[in-house]
């Protein structure tokens, strides 16, 4: 099989996903039984988790170093720019892991909103700036789509709005938000 790096990175996405799923399924205290995998070196789950850890940041180290012998390091702002998007991802990511259900919908004292609205939130303004992005300054270069997450309802600005894809020239109008508070 040959991927290209874009689809590389969509099956390291997959991988993750499935991994964070097998994990949120282990207690603290099954971190210390035995595990048998020869990556976990005659140890423990953790032992197991830890090596899987460290493997990666060994190899992400390699990448680097093959980008840099290679001669093809990641000099573009864009480039630049992504990388900080996935690490800025997930931080937001990390924060929610291990989060009760229960607590995702509770009032945060001196915040006036919960988890769940802090997360649509940054979800809602992703897509409402990069699909703007996409359908007037990248036409015709991208493949011009409804987002995938067009159903995000953000706290205060409402629902997505809806915009005639082939309009290159409209900005993605801003909901007002006591438009919005008013019509609830």
């Amino acid at each position: 099989m040959t991927a290209n790096a874009t689809e590389l990175i969509e099956r390291l996405q997959i991988s993750l996903n499935e991994t964070l799923e097998t994990l949120a399924a282990l207690t603290d205290a099954e971190l210390d039984e035995s595990s048998d995998h020869i990556c976990a070196t005659d140890g423990t789950v953790r032992d197991l988790l830890t090596h899987n850890i460290d493997h990666d940041r060994m190899h992400a180290g390699q990448l680097f170093n093959s980008r840099y012998l290679l001669k093809n390091m990641q000099k573009g702002e864009v480039h630049r720019l992504m990388v900080d998007t996935v690490k800025a991802r997930a931080e937001v990511i990390a924060a929610l892991i291990g989060m009760p259900d229960e607590l995702l919908d509770a009032s945060i004292p001196d915040e006036g909103w919960t988890i769940r609205e802090m997360v649509e939130h940054t979800i809602f303004w992703e897509r409402h700036s990069i699909d703007d992005l996409r359908r007037r300054q990248l036409a015709g270069r991208v493949e011009q789509r409804g987002a995938k997450l067009s159903d995000v309802v953000d706290p205060l600005y409402g629902s997505l709005p809806e915009v005639d894809l082939n309009d290159r020239i409209t900005p993605t109008p801003v909901p007002d938000p006591e438009m919005v508070k008013a019509n609830k």
